[in-house]
């Protein structure tokens, strides 16, 4: 009997194998023959598992990689993303876009930088309806979660799944900061993950009202406003403190939708006043009102009052003003960082000046129009009625123009031009600017930019260094034919009407703009010494010492003559202009703050001898319309007209203010016959000065020490004697000898009182010093010629 006692998977299989377990007792017996062969040994039950293993052994090698992968690259993912979240310093120093002011010198505002127009107001100034109108709408649980409501989220996942579109939103206010302060607004995986990351960091670095009240100056309203304030002002014209509960329910429901729910568009009433009865109804849901509210509110109609945007006040200056701040302070902070610019600027006067250059340009525009017929023949070339033509004339000329471009003189080079400058003579404050006729049309800033020839403008220059070598203003100059040699040959000057008066004063001869007596005082003080003069004055530009500049054949820039004129009724100190006080953050901190420059450029003496004279040129020259134009205070000034009546200005003060007016073609043509600085600029200048002087007291220019006044024959010019018919008051420097006139009996001395009557009509009290004069030699007193040599610039006194 054979006993097995292995396991059968111990036994020999199909293959042939050995089996060494087994145990004989006995004799082994062979099967027989035609025994049938035995059935196929079953594969031991092991062979299968290792088989299967293997598979799932390979399954594990491959899982267990690509899960560490997939992790790894998350991980990086994240690391990469994290990194591009906004730095912690960022979060702590949120910068926002305030809009820049530029105030007025009274500190009004009256104009505005921005490229998004907000705000920035304290959370207290915000009506607590418009912060609960926002949380009831945007963000119930606000003041609950840390910056993601994840209830919120669930639910608008599952909204939106049925939907098949986006039809709730789940972010948070706080997200919505996030994603405006700074995500951009793509619908992406990507950017959702960042915007929930970046609401986690604020919700740690800011409290919920600082979070609120960044939300609340930030958010987009529509129309270009950004922050309640801004809103509340361009829809309502008012500020956000004074909002109702209608008002703050229709910003609040304007949050959703900015353009599509703006209160200012008819087009938008129905579905505005639907949106803030929503609005309404959350507020009353989140039990912020109650439904009598509501009701009370829901009633009322949807109605703005839309702030009224007038154009620009002062283009040309407002343009000087943002090319400073930005070429100092560059425009990211003049356009977002809120400043808020202090000008010198006088709106009022401002608007008269601009007012009055209007019509000084367009009554030009007239005449130049009327050259432009005649010269032409249009008229009659077209068959159009001359006053037709002159109303309608620039389409008229549009309508012709392929005939017109022939011509050399088009239209488009005969447009008449303007600018103006007003200074506050002690400080160089510029008060008024006008820089052409249309900033729309021409950034040129005429005032600033312009170099043109002054004409008889540049006279007092020439008198002012006179007055400081050996002539006085009772000098007398023969005004008569002269001729001069030049290196372009032989000078033959003319006055302006071409007649010669014979002898007269220096005083009588600036007060009639007479040119040959500038001339011979040009010649007779020296060329370079005037030059001189005028640069210390502040002439920038260069001058050449030719006898023809004495009557303005040079160029000059308006703002810089116009500042030189203001040392004469300022004592001899020219002031530099400027146009900006200050400059504050919008916290309040001072970034720049202006001092007044100043520069001793002729002696008071010297400067009060001018200003007397140019008191004459208003008193009884070629400016003597003023008056009779309704501006009767003290001033003195100066006309200029250049030849073929290519400039015409004039110049004029009071103790106050300096103003100039320059009027011309850019092209330097023509305006026309009899188109001279007292017809073209000294009416704008007066309206500009009236209004200057509105709320100004009356002053009188003060006669310095150094000065002596003497009672003169007004035939002679010396020293008056008792037989003298005829007498008048003159100024003269303390060391200044008069000679007794030489026409009629005997010499008497000042009458106690007398004054002289150049800038109003008086006998303003004592004349204060140089009764009598006696006699003496004076060079150039008599018209004896100056004997002295000429001198530089002399300050001393």
């Amino acid at each position: 009997m054979i006993i097995d006692t292995m396991p059968k998977h111990k036994k020999n299989n199909s293959n042939g194998s050995k089996n060494f377990g087994f145990i004989a007792t006995g004799p082994s017996e062979s099967p027989p023959a035609s025994a049938p062969e035995p059935a196929p040994v079953q594969a031991p039950a092991s062979a299968p598992a290792k088989i299967k293993g293997l598979p799932i052994f390979i399954l594990i090698l491959i899982i267990v990689p690509a899960v560490a992968f997939g992790l790894a690259a998350c991980a990086i993912f994240i690391y990469r993303l994290y990194e591009t979240l906004p730095m912690h310093t960022q979060l702590q120093n949120i910068e926002q876009s305030v809009v820049s002011k530029v105030l007025d010198k009274d500190g009004k505002p009256i104009h505005e930088f921005s490229v998004e127009r907000r705000f920035w107001v304290p959370l207290d100034k915000i009506p607590v309806e418009l912060q609960n109108a926002v949380i009831a709408t945007e963000d119930r649980k606000f003041y609950g979660h840390w910056g993601i409501d994840m209830v919120r989220n669930i639910s608008a996942v599952f909204v939106n799944l049925a939907r098949g579109k986006k039809a709730q939103g789940a972010s948070t206010i706080t997200q919505q900061l996030a994603r405006n302060l700074y995500l951009s607004s793509d619908k992406t995986f990507i950017r959702k993950i960042r915007e929930v990351l970046t609401a986690v960091q604020l919700e740690r670095s800011y409290t919920k009202r600082e979070i609120m009240e960044l939300y609340l100056n930030q958010v987009y309203l529509g129309a270009g406003v950004y922050g309640m304030q801004a809103a509340a002002e361009h829809y309502y014209s008012k500020n956000v403190a004074d909002l109702n509960l209608n008002e703050c329910a229709v910003l609040a429901g304007t949050i959703q939708l900015p353009e599509h729910h703006r209160p200012d568009k008819p087009d938008n009433v129905e579905r505005t006043t639907a949106r803030r009865n929503s609005v309404l109804k959350a507020m009353v849901a989140a039990k912020f009102i109650s439904s009598d509210a509501y009701k009370a509110v829901a009633d009322e109609p949807v109605v703005a009052n839309p702030k009224i945007y007038r154009p620009p006040v002062a283009p040309y200056f407002m343009e000087m003003v943002r090319k400073y701040v930005s070429d100092k302070y560059g425009d990211e902070l003049l356009y977002n960082g809120g400043l808020n610019i202090y000008t010198t600027l006088d709106p009022a006067a401002q608007d008269s000046t601009e007012k009055s250059a209007t019509r000084a340009v367009v009554s030009l525009q007239k005449r130049l129009n009327r050259m432009f017929i005649d010269g032409f023949g249009a008229e009659r070339k077209l068959g159009i009625p001359r006053q037709t033509y002159i109303d309608n004339f620039d389409s008229i000329y549009a309508a012709n123009a392929a005939e017109y471009a022939l011509l050399h003189d088009t239209l488009k080079y005969r447009k008449a031009q303007i600018a103006v400058v007003s200074l506050e003579s002690a400080t160089g404050a510029i008060l008024t600017l006008v820089g052409g006729r249309d900033f729309q049309e021409s950034k040129f800033n005429r005032a600033t930019q312009a170099r043109r020839q002054p004409g008889s403008l540049f006279k007092p220059f020439v008198y002012t260094a006179a007055m400081d070598n050996g002539i006085n203003p009772a000098t007398v100059i023969l005004d008569q034919p002269i001729t001069l040699v030049t290196p372009d040959g032989e000078w033959r000057p003319e006055n302006y009407d071409r007649k010669f008066l014979g002898p007269m004063s220096v005083r009588d001869a600036l007060a009639k703009s007479n040119n040959l007596v500038a001339i011979q005082v040009f010649t007779r003080v020296g060329g370079q010494i005037v030059v001189d003069y005028a640069a210390q004055m502040g002439i920038k530009q260069k001058l050449s010492p030719v006898p023809s500049l004495a009557i303005g054949s040079c160029e000059v820039i308006p703002m810089e003559i116009i500042s030189a004129y203001s040392a004469f009724p300022n004592r001899g100190i020219r002031a530099e202009p400027y146009f900006i006080n200050r400059i504050t953050d919008k916290n309040g901190r001072i970034l720049e703050k202006t001092m007044v420059k100043e520069h001793q450029v002729i002696s008071p003496p010297t400067a009060f001898l001018m200003t007397s004279m140019l008191g004459s040129v208003v008193c009884c020259g070629t400016a003597a319309s003023i008056p009779g134009l309704g501006f009767r205070r003290s001033a003195g000034g100066k006309t200029g007209t250049t030849n073929e009546y290519s400039d015409a200005w004039f110049i004029g003060f009071t103790p106050q203010i300096t103003t100039g007016v320059w009027t011309g073609i850019d092209e330097r043509r023509s305006m026309g016959h009899g188109v001279t600085g007292s017809a073209a600029a000294v009416p704008v200048w007066v309206d500009a000065m009236k209004e200057l002087h509105k709320d100004l007291p009356r002053q009188e220019f003060s006669r310095p020490m150094g000065i002596k006044a003497l009672m003169i024959c007004a035939q002679s010019f010396g020293l008056a004697k008792n037989s003298c018919p005829k007498q008048k008051v003159e100024y003269f420097k303390y060391e200044t000898m008069v000679d007794s006139c030489n026409v009629h009996g005997i010499a008497r001395g000042l009458r106690s009182g007398d004054e002289m009557d150049i800038f109003g009509p008086s006998r303003r009290g004592a004349a204060g010093g140089g009764a009598g004069g006696g006699g003496g030699t004076n060079t150039g007193g008599n018209g004896s010629g100056g004997s002295q040599p000429a001198k530089k610039p002399s300050f001393m006194f």
